[in-house]
């Protein structure tokens, strides 16, 4: 009686593990880069939201505030209800901070265009460019605050 069986031979499985290994470590070749360029992307994004947010509240505060006080390396911005936000440089970082809440954008350097009130001690801060990194690229952000004419005019009503 003759039967047909095949028989796999030593040969024969270690071909078989051969190719399973190679076929195997291109699965987590493609795996492992899909997740470097996924990581990559996300820390990207996360880079851009922050400073996002941050643009968008100094450029909020600017336009929304009655006047802008202080120096180049602090300044506070005054709202209409009397609120105070503070901004400070330190150790390369502005730093925003209301009511108890505070928020940071790494800065390479701070450019602040200001011109002295004659009503106050303080000088009013017109412009601030300041010059951030984002994607290892220096990028410059410029924000200005317009101020009514009447504060350019002295008051001293005869006195």
């Amino acid at each position: 009686m003759k039967t047909d069986l095949k028989a796999f031979t030593i040969l024969e499985v270690l071909m078989n593990i051969v190719i399973m290994s190679i076929i195997i470590g291109m699965v987590y070749f493609v795996y492992s880069s899909f997740s470097k360029q996924i990581s990559f992307y996300r820390m990207d994004v996360e880079e851009e939201n922050a400073l996002n947010s941050f643009y968008l509240r100094l450029k909020t505060d600017f336009f929304q505030t009655d006047k802008i006080i202080g120096s180049t390396k602090s300044f506070e911005a005054i709202m209409y209800d009397n609120t105070k936000i503070f901004y400070k440089v330190e150790k390369g970082y502005l730093y925003r901070i209301q009511n108890g809440n505070r928020d940071s954008l790494k800065i390479k350097k701070l450019d602040v265009s200001s011109k002295p009130h004659p009503g106050i001690q303080e000088k009013l801060i017109e412009k601030v460019r300041l010059t951030t990194i984002l994607f290892d690229t220096p990028l410059e952000l410029t924000f200005a605050k317009g101020y009514p004419n009447v504060i350019e005019y002295k008051m001293d009503y005869g006195n």
